[in-house]
């Protein structure tokens, strides 16, 4: 994963992270997932919002929400929510 000179991976690089995962644990084709479509219209059940949300964790060694994925809308603004974390952290 390229990082920019402070470290934090692109937009796309972590919603590619995040597509990768909802794609294998719900049995989607990545490119059928739209990272700025409404959450609730990908069949994710709090078990796997949970499961993935530890990934993204120790992915980006940053601590996140549990309901992350209920507290952000799109898969665009919860990378953005990643993101803007790991900025915090190194500042």
């Amino acid at each position: 994963m390229k990082k920019n000179t402070e470290g934090i991976p692109s937009l796309t690089e972590v919603e590619q992270s995040i597509l990768q995962r909802i794609s294998s644990y719900c049995n989607l084709k990545m490119t059928d997932i739209d990272p700025s479509a409404p959450m609730e219209n990908i069949a994710l059940d709090s078990i796997l919002a949970m499961t993935i949300v530890e990934e993204l964790q120790n992915e980006f060694n940053v601590d996140l929400p549990t309901f992350l994925f209920y507290e952000h809308d799109t898969i665009r603004s919860t990378a953005k929510f990643i993101i803007s974390l790991m900025q915090t952290s190194r500042a």
